[in-house]
């Protein structure tokens, strides 16, 4: 049976329109914001962990996490291998039907970015929840999720379509007939009711 690719996506901040980014590949690393690129260091999916989720990087591998598990405003989010950790663990909560807040299961506190910076390089962290749009984020998807297929259909052939005739000029031609005229018939005589 095929498995399905999940869907991939950017993390936007309402606020400054920039997309979370990892800053490198091993643990430890800084998430910041940069002007959305669609490249893999800025490309996340979702992976469940129970009602909630990891979000996963693409370029790394490695999960969204809290520096040191932290539970105050201003820690530093980070990537960090997957330990089932809480502080990897995040619950997507509706503002909008565009717009999510990400809230970190073990500190209760929402994904913002220090400083409300629109600046490139800002790091991202956690704090309480202020009902800021520097704390919603838009998950703008960058592929489409393939959809499952049977096995069975997989392996059937596709249906040609059948194509369109072209000119052979050895085959006869048969005219089409010619369309009827409308409106009020002609007043004139044709040449040959003379």
């Amino acid at each position: 049976m095929a498995t399905r690719k999940p869907a991939e996506f950017m993390i936007v901040n309402r606020r400054s329109k920039k997309a979370l980014q990892v800053t490198g590949t091993g643990d430890g690393q800084v998430v910041e914001q940069h002007v959305p690129t669609g490249k893999d260091d800025q490309v996340w999916t979702k992976e469940k962990s129970g009602a909630c989720v990891k979000l996963v990087n693409k370029a790394t591998g490695k999960v969204l996490d809290v520096m040191n598990e932290g539970t105050v405003n201003g820690t530093w989010a980070q990537t960090w291998h997957d330990v089932d950790g809480a502080s990897q663990v995040w619950k997507i909560l509706d503002v909008t039907v565009t717009y999510k807040k990400l809230l970190n299961v073990r500190s209760g506190k929402v994904l913002d970015v220090v400083d409300m910076s629109s600046e490139d390089g800002a790091p991202a962290q956690i704090w309480e929840d202020v009902d800021g749009v520097g704390q919603q984020w838009k998950l703008v998807q960058v592929n489409k999720p393939e959809k499952r297929v049977p096995a069975s259909a997989a392996e059937k052939k596709p249906v040609s379509k059948k194509q369109p005739e072209t000119f052979n000029p050895k085959r006869p031609q048969i005219p089409e007939a010619a369309p009827k005229r409308r409106g009020r018939p002609r007043k004139t005589p044709l040449p040959e009711d003379i």
